[in-house]
């Protein structure tokens, strides 16, 4: 899935130009990428790929979008496993503040994505 999901990516990528309104289904096709190459590094077993994590987190960092509200609340708890992977809790927890505060703001405390946020918080918090 991993090989299959970079081809995608790289010809995404050579075709922006071309179709510029193409640009709005990136965020998806890398969220879609980057989770693929997440999963692979968390199935690994005993000797998993590290440069799958790194690569995910370039990723995610080099797309990050704060003003769409989902598509910042849906990549950020994928950013945050990423990071808590490689044991950059620190990191996790400066991503995830803001964006914590910014859904529960606009979405609520009910919302199923303030849910989700709240337990990776518990995750990053029992590191401490």
């Amino acid at each position: 899935a991993v090989d299959f999901n970079r081809r995608n990516y790289e010809k995404y990528l050579l075709n922006i130009n071309k179709y510029p309104e193409l640009a709005r289904s990136l965020s998806s096709l890398i969220h879609i990428y980057a989770k693929s190459l997440f999963l692979a590094f968390m199935n690994a077993g005993n000797d998993p790929p590290h440069h799958y994590l790194e690569e995910a987190e370039r990723l995610m960092r080099d797309h990050e979008n704060c003003d769409d509200i989902q598509a910042y609340a849906s990549n950020t708890p994928l950013l945050c496993g990423i990071l808590i992977a490689q044991r950059k809790y620190d990191e996790a927890k400066q991503i995830l503040s803001p964006c914590l505060e910014k859904v529960q703001r606009v979405l609520g405390d009910s919302h199923d994505l303030t849910t989700v946020l709240l337990q990776i918080e518990g995750m990053i918090r029992s590191h401490f």
